[in-house]
């Protein structure tokens, strides 16, 4: 994946360079900037410039569609907080597992967990853009698991944009991948496939175990900003960051079977 000290070195400043960026634009908060920098680092120093590469793109793309027509979202009280500015738990909960798949595939040059990489990181890809550009459908979204119709932002709801935005972002860090050399082309499908399926996941977690609170007579996720909260569904400590955890998670480990398959 390009491990020479002058990839190495370029793949460090890239990080520091475009997590900066990213902090100026407000697409990261500080402890996000810190997050990503650590993260990004050990992209570099496991994976090389190709892993920091398929990072970037992650980044990018995700941070653009989070602000793309973040007035409307705000106004359906359904956009990301902090003008969309994403913390440590996001780039935690995002990149556990890609980062674990990338020190594996260093220590053991295993295909397997370079396919667990890919499709981990590219379900992150696929969910930020089924829910960002989801929100933006004026057909409005269902929950995935009664179909019945829900406000936009609800946890466990899709919608026709966003279903076809997550689809299309599934594929594009596999195709990255490939051109890369690091997938194979039957690969690139079964990666993208697997990142799919699993922001589907993402969603059904998210209408079933995640904990959605009654504040002030609205249901919310996060009860910080709440005077008073109290729990309608889901367990409390299954959150957005849990749901996205398990998520990639759920990617890294089907990517592993269909290795040793």
């Amino acid at each position: 994946m390009l491990y020479g000290d002058a990839a190495v070195l370029a793949s460090l400043v890239s990080i520091f360079v475009v997590g900066s960026l990213g902090y100026i634009k407000g697409a990261v908060d500080k402890s996000g900037l810190a997050a990503g920098i650590l993260i990004g680092s050990l992209f570099a120093l496991s994976g090389g410039l190709i892993a920091v590469i398929m990072l970037i793109t992650f980044f990018l793309i995700g941070s653009f569609f989070t602000k793309y027509g973040y007035s409307r979202k705000e106004s359906l009280g359904a956009a990301e907080p902090k003008k969309g500015a994403r913390g440590w738990k996001n780039v935690l909960s995002n990149l556990f597992f890609p980062s674990l798949a990338i020190i594996l595939y260093r220590l053991s040059s295993d295909s397997a967990y370079a396919l667990a990489f890919v499709s981990s990181i590219s379900c992150s890809l696929a969910d930020t853009l089924g829910s960002e550009i989801g929100l933006l459908d004026r057909r409005g979204p269902w929950i995935i698991t009664s179909m019945r119709r829900a406000q936009p932002g609800t946890s466990g709801a899709i919608s026709i944009l966003g279903t076809i935005s997550s689809i299309l972002g599934s594929f594009i860090i596999p195709i990255e991948a490939f051109q890369f050399g690091i997938l194979s082309f039957n690969e690139l499908f079964i990666s993208s496939m697997i990142a799919f399926s699993s922001s589907m996941l993402d969603s059904l977690l998210g209408a079933t175990i995640q904990a959605k609170y009654l504040c002030d007579g609205r249901i919310v996720e996060d009860p910080s900003y709440c005077s008073e909260a109290e729990l309608l569904s889901g367990f409390r400590f299954i959150d957005n960051h849990a749901v996205n955890l398990i998520s990639t998670g759920f990617a890294f480990l089907l990517s592993l079977i269909e290795g040793i398959v």
